[in-house]
């Protein structure tokens, strides 16, 4: 049966782990298979065209999976290459966390983003929030280090204070009205993010999820038997602090985390 089968998220990194442990939170019945292509990443600072095949690969590989959905947990690849991902799903359905985030800012007047470098460039944000109010006034910043920081295990203390306060300052002077975290490794470290900017944080992955909710329950493909569910994580690269980081993150251990390639797809 079709409800039985597993929800697929993807990432660059370990960021769209916020999406599975909201996901795991939500849903506490479904399968969840994670795919994280940890040896490619950051995939903020690549071009359209490698992001574009990257996102290709990952697609193919969750598609042989028989995932039921998929989620793009990566703000990059939802900006550039979400056409591509939901050709190669067909009628499978695919959430990209950018349309969740820009769905909650809707009545706002000033809203802020901070995202890798890719994403700020395509635009994605502001031109998804101006289809919806022509007259919102969208300030974004690109914070190319945060990825880095947050797969190196830096996820709180005086460094991660220091990087964000230096990428925040950008906001001061813009009155906005809420902050779009607009790449999932940042919910990770948004306690020292609210630290520094006093705005209501906007947490795409956390609505991503409660999409995902909705659409499975409007086409009843809820998995509402499974007492037991199986998480498989599966990466290209496992680096040291991948297993510490993710198992601290999720307070669940990672019992099935496979490396595989993609090079066949």
């Amino acid at each position: 049966m079709l409800n039985n089968r597993p929800i697929g998220v993807f990432d660059s990194g370990i960021g769209g782990l916020t999406v599975v442990k909201n996901l795991m939170n939500i849903l506490p019945n479904e399968d969840i298979i994670y795919f994280g292509d940890i040896a490619r990443i950051p995939y903020g600072t690549k071009s359209r065209a490698t992001i574009q095949k990257f996102a290709a690969q990952t697609a193919k590989f969750l598609i042989d999976q028989e995932v039921k959905v998929i989620i793009i947990a990566c703000n990059t690849i939802s900006a550039i290459a979400k056409d591509i991902v939901q050709e190669i799903a067909k009628t499978v359905p695919v959430i990209d966390v950018i349309s969740a985030g820009v769905s909650l800012v809707d009545s706002l007047k000033t809203v802020g983003v901070i995202a890798t470098p890719a994403t700020i460039n395509s635009n994605a944000y502001a031109l998804q929030i101006h289809k919806n109010n022509p007259n919102t006034e969208v300030y974004s910043s690109s914070c190319g280090l945060f990825v880095s920081m947050i797969e190196e295990g830096f996820i709180e203390g005086e460094v991660v204070e220091l990087v964000a306060k230096q990428y925040l300052e950008y906001f001061n002077d813009k009155n906005i009205q809420a902050l779009i975290l607009g790449c999932t490794h940042y919910p990770i470290i948004k306690e020292s993010i609210a630290k520094i900017l006093d705005v209501k944080l906007i947490d795409p992955s956390l609505q991503a999820s409660k999409m995902l909710y909705s659409l499975l329950f409007d086409n009843k493909l809820l998995n509402r038997a499974n007492s037991n569910p199986e998480y498989r994580f599966y990466v290209t690269d496992i680096p040291l602090k991948f297993r510490s980081v993710g198992e601290m993150f999720l307070q669940t251990q990672m019992q099935h985390l496979e490396i595989v390639s993609l090079d066949n797809y």
